[in-house]
Parts: C-alpha cells; structure tokens; sequence
C-alpha cells in the first residue's frame, strides 16, 4: 500500500479511483437507467483504474505511462459522456435532465483528479527517464564473475 500512498502518482491514483467511486454511487443517487453503452463504458474504465493501481503498487516500469494515458482518457470520457451535448448511444449528457449540483460536482472532481494524474503520471515518467540504471541493470552489466 505505500507504493500507492507514499508517491505522488499513487496518491493521485487513488483520488481518481476515489472520485469515480463518488462519481458510481451519485449516478445510483440518481436513480435513473442508463444505456447498456454508458455502463459498458464505466466498467471498462473500472478494469483500467484496477489495472492501473496494481501496475503502480508493484512499480512496473510502464505503470507512468499507463496512468497518464487513463487519466487523459477519464477526463477526455467524462467530458464527452456527461458534458458535451448528446451525440451517441456513450452520452449521458446531465443537461438533458438537470443535473443537480453535487452531481455536477461530481463530474467535475473526477476530470480534476484524471487531469492530475497525467501531470503526477508525467513527472514520475521524467524521473524515471533521468534515474540511472540499477548496477544489475547497467548496459552491460553481467552476473557471471570476472
């Protein structure tokens, strides 16, 4: 667990699952049938905010670059899901029945908390990018004795 709480990327991951979780149980608040697509849509973005934190709790080398692509793809969904006027079977658009405020609020935290997880997810891939190699690691290193 303090790979997922002891650096930013992980901490930022877990806001975002955080906030899909509110983002889950407001859409039940709610009370209203979604189309198959919409929840198609929300149970992928489940596996891969599952996938995500695992990659980033074992310290898998891709586990940046994965994060910062579902986190500009969550803020990207979101936005066009619950925000952009109706253009499909994947909208949910909430001005077409009036969305309350904490409904709202709760499309606009998890977009806040996908956008920060791409910067976190951006950072910790520099960083990755500027560390060295571990010795065992090294371009050319060898296991077998000299």
């Amino acid at each position: 667990m303090s790979a997922l709480t002891g650096t930013a990327l992980g901490r930022a991951a877990l806001a975002l699952t955080l906030a899909d979780v509110l983002h889950a149980v407001d859409h039940t608040r709610q009370g209203r049938d979604l189309a198959s697509e919409v929840y198609v849509t929300g149970v992928a973005g489940w596996i891969a905010l599952a996938v995500m934190l695992v990659l980033i709790a074992r310290r898998h080398p891709l586990a940046a670059l994965y994060a910062g692509a579902v986190g500009a793809s969550v803020a990207v969904g979101f936005l066009l899901v619950h925000v952009a006027p109706h253009w499909s079977a994947f909208s949910d658009p909430y001005s077409a029945f009036g969305a309350d405020a904490l409904s709202w609020a709760l499309v606009v935290v998890p977009v806040a908390a996908a956008v920060n997880l791409v910067v976190q997810a951006a950072r910790a891939h520099a960083r990755t990018r500027r560390s060295p190699p571990a010795p065992d690691r090294a371009a050319g290193a060898s296991s077998a004795p000299a």
